[in-house]
């Protein structure tokens, strides 16, 4: 009995562990959004992609990525068609997540969001301001007010490229983005990465990004005990990918 009791209880616990490690999908931004996020081929690359996947690593999951627009990725997490969504902010479309229970984890990267101009247009304030361009599914929250009372009007494109050619050849007077991702997607279509500047006398956001998720709290709380034990690894990532710490 001594024998058979102790092999009774093993063979319970290894009966309760699952026999293949759980696939969770988190759904990710298609476009480009160095040093955040890149999707090539397909692929989910950048900072994003090696923090989540540490974490998968950690824990033993397995991610599997999913792209999708902006405005279609929001639809996808609120309707259940991904177990996560990165990434998120409680204040993005704050009005149509209500009646979700969504839950969002510690801080993964700094994130400033403002407007870039021409140098010579730099420190003239919001009054020359008329024409806002930003990402569709992005809110200027900043410019909100003046959007609706028809003081500014906002212009939207699904392509950061196409937003940055608007505000090179004036037909915006500034766009409303993160300045690290603007000065890298000028480099790398060849052009100055100054040509357009980050204007701090505007009005802008100085926040964060997180991991969010209505069907797994639990993942979530995981995540976080990740952040915190992990800070050196996730401060490590971030400087390999350029994500200056605020």
């Amino acid at each position: 009995m001594r024998v058979v009791l102790p092999l009774l209880v093993y063979l319970t616990l290894a009966l309760s562990q699952p026999l293949h490690a759980q696939t969770f999908t988190i759904g990710v931004e298609v476009q480009p959004y160095l040093p955040y996020s890149n999707v090539q081929d397909g692929q989910y690359l950048g900072y994003g992609r090696d923090l989540l996947d540490a974490f998968a690593a950690h824990r033993g999951h397995q991610f599997t990525y999913r792209p999708l627009p902006v405005r279609r990725l929001l639809n996808d997490f609120l309707g259940g068609r991904v177990d996560f969504k990165y990434p998120d902010n409680p204040r993005w479309n704050a009005d149509l997540k209500q009646g979700h229970e969504v839950h969002f984890s510690l801080a993964t990267a700094p994130a400033i969001d403002g407007v870039l101009v021409k140098p010579q247009f730099l420190g003239q304030g919001k009054a020359r301001i008329h024409r806002l361009g930003t990402q569709r599914g992005f809110t200027p929250w900043p410019f909100l007010a003046d959007i609706q009372a028809g003081r500014i009007i906002l212009i939207q494109a699904n392509q950061i490229d196409s937003l940055l050619a608007m505000a090179l050849s004036d037909r915006v007077d500034g766009v409303y983005l993160n300045p690290q991702v603007v000065e890298q997607q000028l480099r790398s279509n060849g052009a100055d990465g100054d040509a357009l500047v980050f204007d701090p006398k505007l009005d802008y956001q100085d926040d964060h990004y997180f991991l969010s998720s209505i069907k797994h709290p639990e993942v979530i709380e995981q995540f976080d005990a990740f952040l915190s034990s992990q800070a050196e690894l996730v401060r490590a990532l971030k400087q390999r990918h350029g994500i200056l710490e605020q």
